[in-house]
């Protein structure tokens, strides 16, 4: 590699290295704005359709936004409201913990032939953390409530303001465009409306009809507090492979920590998350999302773990959105349409697992 393209390569890296350093800087400020980017392409076409009908564009969007405010609001009450019914004593986790604990001590000192005391020194020791880092967990949360609700409040402020000057801040990504390039950043700005919205408007969808099945699931199998743990399961979908897990790992911990006989309870919560796992993966989300994104797990895997290093869940939460906007555009472009295509989930396709192998008609 001759001097000019090792200058190039680090000149590169460094804006790479300053964008990500602003990016972490600024998390405050660009959460919001980004977030509040994607709901906007969520509610546009309603917003667009009342303006169709001749309603000032101010009114459209004030309109929509306070009837979205106050559904979500009234959702948000109606869990607080069940959330605050749920009470767990710390001190009654651990003693039944403890409790629990002593069966399984003693099967391990007997096959094992482990010291007894030294086995119940670390237990205890481990089990003081667990709790520990628990209730300085929960204590974090409420910690930065300050900041996380000046994120909320934002929110719809941005959201009025992006869908407000969506047609200017269009003109002016057209003004900026060669004039030869117009057309396809035109092509581009409907695509991207037309896959986020889409993606969007479903993953909402699904996540509601998760909850429902969550909870009525959780209900029937004896879990208290079911509509609490489910709906927080379906939230935690939103997060791609590691939600269902995770939302399924809320009701199961609980079962171990506060059922005397957790065992029936265990293996029904791990049966009732697998099932509606399979429904969601076979039925609702390709139906419903569909393959709107076309991205290859691999990114989407490796794109959630630099998004949790740089914003947290936050930036779990809108990396794939962000990711299907930047393939869009990738694939645009004609230097940038390799990359598209190695984030794509195309290329593999004769290496598929597939059931049924389709007959070839012509062979007799």
């Amino acid at each position: 590699m001759n001097k000019t393209g090792l200058t190039k390569t680090a000149l590169y890296l460094i804006i790479i290295s300053l964008l990500v350093a602003f990016i972490i800087l600024a998390k405050n400020i660009l959460i919001p704005l980004v977030l509040s980017m994607f709901f906007s392409y969520l509610i546009y076409p309603v917003v667009w359709k009342i303006e169709r009908l001749g309603v000032n564009r101010i009114i459209s969007i004030l309109t929509v936004l306070l009837v979205v405010i106050i559904f979500i609001g009234g959702i948000a009450l109606l869990f607080s409201l069940k959330a605050s019914n749920v009470d767990i004593n710390f001190n009654d986790v651990k003693e039944q913990f403890d409790n629990k604990s002593l069966s399984v001590q003693s099967a391990i000192t007997t096959k094992l032939g482990i010291d007894a005391s030294t086995l119940d020194h670390y237990l205890k020791q481990a089990v003081d953390n667990l709790i520990t880092t628990w209730q300085s967990g929960i204590g974090n949360l409420f910690a930065a409530t300050t900041t996380t609700l000046f994120q909320i409040g934002i929110l719809p402020v941005f959201t009025f303001f992006l869908l407000f000057y969506r047609t200017k801040t269009a003109h002016f990504i057209l003004r900026i465009t060669p004039k030869e390039k117009q057309f396809v950043t035109l092509d581009i700005l409907r695509e991207i409306s037309t896959v986020i919205t889409k993606y969007l408007g479903g993953l909402l969808l699904v996540v509601a009809i998760l909850a429902v099945l969550n909870s009525v699931g959780l209900l029937i199998i004896g879990i208290k507090h079911a509509m609490v743990f489910g709906i927080l399961a379906a939230l935690l979908n939103l997060i791609p492979y590691i939600g269902t897990f995770l939302g399924g790992l809320i009701p199961f911990m609980y079962v171990v920590f506060t059922d005397p006989r957790p065992l029936p309870a265990m293996i029904k919560v791990v049966i009732l998350f697998m099932v509606i796992q399979f429904i969601e993966n076979n039925l609702l989300t390709p139906n419903i999302v569909g393959n709107s994104i076309k991205i290859n797990p691999l990114a989407i895997i490796l794109s959630l773990l630099f998004a949790n290093i740089i914003w947290g869940i936050a930036g779990m939460l809108v990396v794939i959105p962000a990711l299907a906007t930047l393939k869009v555009i990738m694939r645009k472009i004609d230097s940038l349409q390799p990359y598209a295509f190695l984030i794509s989930d195309s290329g593999t396709e004769k290496h598929r697992l597939k059931l049924f192998k389709r007959k070839n008609k012509n062979k007799k």
